[in-house]
């Protein structure tokens, strides 16, 4: 462990597309908190284990590989008390749990999970609209799952794969200790943001209050959908390549700006009935253990009434 002053106290390690975009968007609000501009580094993935990209597809800025590069990213911090980072990479990491306990030392975790079919799902939108997902059928893309992981395709490829949160759970709450873990459900967080909130501020120990004054309507970001038209359909297989270039050229208000537009051209995709009992199906054993690790009721992550 290096000295850890001026570094994260906490972070919030995922899971993917589990409503981690937008909680970043409220944390980066409050001001007894200090994120970094970057949202995902991937630091703990990229200079200890590496970050597998071998499908198709542009990969994401994978830029900070140096703990040189990542303190520099928190040298803005002026008097916050609570400084961390929200990546989701970090969920799938077989050791990352032990690189950031080691590195930072027994820091705050949050973890946000998501109904684990709806996930996978819109993993998989996502990784169609973004151009990294060739095969048109979920399902199908599923199947292939053993076969990319192979071929060191890497867990952006595995819908099915990071719906498994039981491991997760048990491995964080193993290295950090369970007072010092907090789980949230994302779709808490969505119909009652102030709450969600406020748990989280008083486990960051912020002022929670501050919650109160986010209860405007959240826009929605890093959506997953289908295109409306060929021209959004070319800007998002390109998204990655045209956030690279605009990072340093364009002021992150219009680049927010930009994104808005882009997502408000999407429409839903919808996860079939039939595609959900298969996900559900595969899932049972470890929803189960997720009970038991979280004290929750997830039935109706089951499918079955509450």
């Amino acid at each position: 462990m290096i000295d850890n002053a001026n570094l994260p106290n906490f972070i919030c390690v995922g899971a993917p597309k589990c409503g981690t975009t937008a909680l970043y968007a409220d944390l980066l609000e409050h001001p007894e908190i200090f994120l970094p501009e970057l949202k995902e580094t991937h630091f703990f993935r990229l200079a200890f284990d590496g970050l597998p990209w071998n499908g198709p597809g542009t990969a994401p800025s994978m830029r900070i590989n140096s703990p040189e590069r990542y303190k520099a990213l928190f040298r803005g911090i002026a008097g916050e008390t609570a400084i961390g980072e929200v990546c989701p990479s970090y969920f799938a990491g077989e050791h990352t749990a032990e690189h950031i306990h080691q590195f930072l030392g027994p820091i705050k975790i949050l973890i946000m999970l998501r109904n684990p079919a709806e996930r996978a799902f819109s993993q998989f939108i996502h990784a169609r609209l973004i151009g990294c997902e060739p095969e048109p059928s979920f399902l199908k893309a599923v199947s292939l799952e053993p076969e990319r992981a192979a071929k060191k395709w890497g867990e952006f490829w595995s819908y099915l794969g990071q719906s498994h949160y039981a491991p997760v759970l048990k491995r964080y709450f193993t290295i950090f200790g369970r007072e010092n873990v907090l789980v949230a459900r994302h779709e808490h967080y969505t119909q009652d943001r102030e709450v969600t909130l406020r748990t989280i501020y008083k486990f960051l120990d912020v002022d929670p209050d501050f919650a109160h004054r986010q209860l405007e309507p959240k826009r929605q970001v890093n959506i997953s959908g289908v295109p409306n038209s060929k021209v959004s359909a070319l800007a998002f297989k390109n998204i990655e390549k045209l956030a690279g270039l605009a990072r340093v050229i364009v002021p992150a208000p219009v680049r927010r700006t930009v994104r808005s537009t882009l997502d408000r051209s999407l429409v839903r995709a919808t996860l079939r009935e039939d595609e959900r009992l298969f996900i559900v199906g595969q899932l049972l054993d470890d929803l189960s253990k997720v009970e038991t690790l979280t004290g929750w009721n997830v039935e109706d992550w089951k499918g079955r009434p509450v």
